[in-house]
């Protein structure tokens, strides 16, 4: 009777323990499984601060990044994106499982340059960026210690579109940009024919001037005369507007700094 007693018991015994094992365990996973899941055994009515790196290794040319975390199947809660440290924060009691959600970033470099910023920056505010982002590169710029500004001749790397000094890539992979340069001297042809139609016009002033007046029979309607000074300061007038145009321009895309325009104007 005695080992009847014990056999029928032996269930209400194991049950117990096995609930209450459960109940006591927290199970950590990743979305996508961006990491191993791990379990986590805590005593009855343990407060617990959970902690994990913002950003882990996923290969050697790619890396996850900490997004958000959900309790219990609730909501995700989202995180303040950091590219190094230690996340943590306190798991409610009783909880039972945690999943972190992660995305892939990926590195993007530049040679060649001085200074450029990114659009929209990056969201771990170093150079690397989520999987599939969209990103133009602005205000690219490669100072000299000359006068002469330069341009962009030619980008090396995957890149989407190239206008002026900026440069629009889409983030899939690692991405690595070589800008290469050349003098910009468009500025200084404007102000080399200042001088040239200076002289073609005091030509044709000469050339005008050694003509005899010629006998007009009859009177006849004549268009006013136009006065050549006037003719060669507007042209002159003109041409320094464009090359005031063209260096603001510069100045405003981040070609040449406001000092180095500064610079040039003082030529004119």
């Amino acid at each position: 009777m005695k080992l009847i007693i014990l056999v029928a018991l032996l269930p209400l015994m194991i049950l117990p323990i096995a609930v209450f094992g459960e109940s006591d365990s927290l199970n950590v996973s990743f979305e996508n499984n961006a990491a191993p899941q791990y379990k986590l055994e805590l005593h009855s009515n343990e407060k617990i601060i959970l902690e994990q790196s913002y950003s882990w290794i996923r290969d050697q040319n790619s890396r996850y990044n900490l997004v958000s975390y959900s309790i219990d199947g609730s909501e995700p809660v989202p995180i303040s994106r950091q590219a190094r440290g230690t996340f943590s924060f306190d798991v409610p009691i009783n909880s039972k499982f945690i999943i972190f959600s992660s995305v892939v970033q990926y590195p993007v470099s530049i040679t060649g340059v001085n200074d450029y910023s990114f659009l929209p920056k990056s969201p771990t505010n170093d150079n690397w960026f989520d999987e599939k982002s969209d990103i133009l590169i602005s205000q690219i710029t490669f100072e000299n210690l000359g006068i002469i500004p330069n341009i962009i001749t030619k980008v090396e790397g995957q890149i989407i579109e190239n206008s002026g000094n900026s440069v629009q890539i889409l983030v899939d992979n690692p991405i690595h940009l070589t800008i290469h340069w050349e003098s910009d001297y468009s500025i200084f042809t404007i102000l080399l024919l200042l001088p040239i139609i200076g002289i073609v016009i005091f030509f044709i002033r000469q050339k005008k001037g050694s003509n005899p007046p010629k006998t007009i029979s009859k009177p006849e309607k004549t268009a006013p005369k136009t006065n050549s000074n006037n003719y060669e300061n507007e042209i002159k007038i003109f041409l320094k507007q464009k090359s005031i145009e063209k260096i603001d321009s510069l100045i405003t895309s981040k070609t040449i700094t406001p000092e180095k325009g500064i610079r040039i104007k003082d030529m004119f």
